[in-house]
């Protein structure tokens, strides 16, 4: 079971992050391992929602196991990185390249600072970061 928490950091951007318990999300916290995706701020605070509980229900026998976060990350980084063409330190260029019509499109995937990510941002250019489960599993 995961728990999930919404997050909103000082620049408004909100986000959710999940949690094997509630422990998990202590430490992380505590270590300053939560930031804002979008802006890498580890200025965030916790944003109170309300909650849902999904009760267990009787086993058939014929339900099919589900994907916990941390295997759904792994699946898309596996889909991207076996789909997609790796361009590399040349992520920015290539993203704002193909953004202004200067190079054909094309699905990419590569590595740039949070500054470049920003920049990217700030020019109305949407990128997903690929996150590396390993280092958020406990």
């Amino acid at each position: 079971m995961m728990i999930s928490i919404d997050f909103e950091c000082k620049k408004e951007h909100r986000f959710e992050g999940s949690f094997r318990d509630y422990d998990a999300f202590q430490d992380q916290l505590e270590r300053g391992m939560i930031q804002c995706p979008v802006c890498a701020s580890p200025d965030v605070r916790r944003i109170f929602r309300g909650c849902s509980i999904n009760s267990k229900t009787a086993s058939t026998g014929t339900e099919t196991p589900q994907m916990n976060l941390f295997q759904a990350i792994r699946t898309v980084n596996n889909f991207v990185r076996s789909n997609f063409k790796d361009v590399g330190g040349s992520f920015a260029e290539t993203a704002r390249s193909m953004h202004y019509g200067l190079s054909e499109e094309q699905n990419v995937f590569g590595t740039a600072n949070h500054e470049e990510i920003k920049e990217l941002a700030d020019e109305g250019i949407l990128v997903l970061p690929m996150i590396d489960p390993d280092r958020f599993e406990n």
